[in-house]
């Protein structure tokens, strides 16, 4: 024994009631879980959660705390800036062990820095850029196992990214021939470790696949038992319809399915992920596994791009940009963005002016935190202007983007199928004005929805946070507090949890984590980052 956390309040991951008692790890795993045996063996004379040395290790009092898994993130987009930032102090304050990358079509590989679609993954970073020196999923994998981090990282691969490196980001349907190169490249993915494809059908060019293209690339990652995530065709009035396709999707190609951020966008679709989660249950009965996640938010972020329809993304970056230049095309936008439109989810009218703020630019940093509507009437302009002229000044603007009903955010959250996510990622201190989910996403889950407000128990929460991921990902030794499991660990203050970011003022880790292990190593003890970068690549089981 190297480590005893006594006395602890242990929820093990499992959905089980919580208990009193004891966790021995060694090395990298817990070695047991037993009843409580009362205080350490000696005191060090200072903070008891300082510990006591013992002949064979550190012994540690919890009591008053809770003891769970360390939790996963099964929405990530953390595929690049875990190489900026690998102390990933954002998520490590909020008790996150493991991020699942890749989500949302788009992923750090395949990607070709020779050719000029990268720009559509790598925007106008250059620290992004210099950090890129792989191709193949494989060379990417590889250069996070180079990568000292204090998180474990795993990846989905992208639908989009399969798409740009085989008939490129605009329209153009795949060939027999294509369709076979495609299907190559989720192959050469899943050997190496991916767990999954992922798909992002509200963005370029993910909008234009049909179903039967993705059907037979997701034929493949079912072959090695893969997950198909996807940010479905439609959060909006065709909700339902893009669900029944995710489902389609599913049963046809043998897959696992998980739905991304799972939400209903515009007031006139509020109740309607009633449905969507009463045929999720109903498709369990035929055989389709099939679960979704969410965040405790009712504000999600994107690229202002995103809110343009289809047919500006046809020829891509240049294309659509060309298009700016064409007074006729600009009035047609404009008239398309004003009003919702049955052929694709318009999140521009759904949040409406007041709804759309600036979070990330490096062009215009002077209007971060201010709304379209705020722009626009400081500008004395229509607020359909000020977007094209945003989106012509700066193609990689983000955004953060409203319109959900945070009743319907809680009843998705409550249902039996759901996970909780961030859809965030690492993230740099202090840089831009980031969707604060970034920084609370599991916090605010733990201290307003579990405990304050009682929308889920604490054990239902902590088990979608780490338990129910680590079985959606086939990941049997993470996830649970149990003998033989690996020591990804999250003790924590439940009365101390805080989540201090917000909106405009994002930059506040989550207070509450006493201790963090990840792999049988403290990155944060009593309450303060160690420095220690124990993470690990991990890869689909079976290899």
């Amino acid at each position: 024994m190297e480590l005893l956390l006594r006395n602890a309040t242990i929820i093990d991951g499992t959905g089980a009631p919580s208990r009193t008692g004891d966790i021995a790890i060694s090395g990298d795993r817990i070695q047991a879980v037993g009843p409580a045996q009362g205080r350490p063996t000696r005191d060090t004379g200072g903070d008891p959660a300082q510990g006591a040395e013992t002949g064979t290790g550190v012994e540690i009092d919890c009591s008053g705390l809770i003891v769970a898994p360390g939790f996963i993130d099964i929405h990530s987009h953390s595929d690049f800036s875990i190489f900026l930032a690998p102390s990933a102090m954002n998520y490590l304050a909020q008790g996150v062990t493991l991020t699942l990358n890749g989500n949302c079509g788009f992923s750090a590989a395949p990607i070709d820095l020779g050719r000029p679609e990268a720009d559509a993954f790598l925007g106008d970073d250059e620290r992004t850029r210099r950090i890129v020196t792989w191709t193949t999923f494989a060379e990417y994998l590889a250069a996070l196992d180079d990568l000292p981090k204090a998180l474990n990282v795993a990846s989905l691969v992208g639908h989009a990214n399969i798409r740009v490196a085989v008939v490129g980001p605009t329209d153009k349907a795949p060939t027999p021939g294509d369709l076979e190169k495609m299907k190559g490249y989720v192959r050469e993915a899943m050997e190496a470790g991916a767990f999954g494809l992922s798909t992002g059908l509200i963005y370029a060019p993910g909008m234009f696949a049909s179903t039967e293209e993705i059907v037979e690339l997701a034929k493949v990652a079912g072959e090695y038992g893969g997950l198909y995530a996807t940010h479905m065709r439609s959060e909006s009035d065709l909700v339902v319809e893009a669900l029944l396709e995710a489902i389609r999707i599913g049963r046809e190609a043998g897959c696992r399915v998980e739905v991304a951020h799972h939400k209903a966008a515009g007031r006139r679709n509020w109740g309607l992920v009633r449905t969507t989660l009463d045929l999720m249950d109903y498709y369990r009965r035929f055989g389709v596994e099939i679960t979704c996640d969410v965040y405790p938010c009712t504000a999600g972020a994107t690229s202002l791009s995103a809110l343009f329809p289809p047919w500006t993304h046809r020829g891509g970056k240049d294309g659509f940009l060309a298009l700016l230049g064409n007074p006729a095309e600009r009035e047609r936008i404009k008239r398309d963005l004003s009003r919702p439109n049955p052929q694709w989810p318009n999140l521009f009218f759904d949040a409406g002016p007041a709804g759309v703020r600036l979070a990330e630019s490096r062009v215009v940093p002077h209007h971060l935190g201010l709304s379209v509507a705020e722009i626009a009437h400081g500008e004395g302009k229509d607020p359909l202007d000020v977007i094209l002229e945003l989106i012509e000044q700066d193609f990689d603007l983000g955004v953060t983007v409203g319109g959900m009903s945070e009743d319907d955010m809680r009843y998705v959250m409550a249902h039996r199928l759901s996970l909780i996510s961030s859809d965030a990622a690492v993230v740099l201190p202090g840089e831009g004005l980031p969707h604060p989910r970034s920084y609370r996403a599991f916090t605010r889950t733990l201290a307003t929805y579990a405990r304050d407000e009682r929308v889920l128990t604490l054990e239902q929460a902590v088990h979608k946070m780490s338990g129910m991921p680590a079985w959606k990902l086939g990941l049997h030794d993470r996830g649970v507090l149990r003998p033989g499991a690996k020591a990804d660990v999250a003790v924590f203050d439940l009365w101390g949890l805080a989540a201090p970011s917000d909106f405009g003022d994002p930059h506040h880790l989550s207070q509450g984590m006493v201790h963090v292990l990840v792999n049988g190593e403290f990155v944060i003890r009593d309450g303060r980052p160690t420095g220690a970068k124990p993470g690990k690549t991990v890869r689909r089981p079976g290899l």
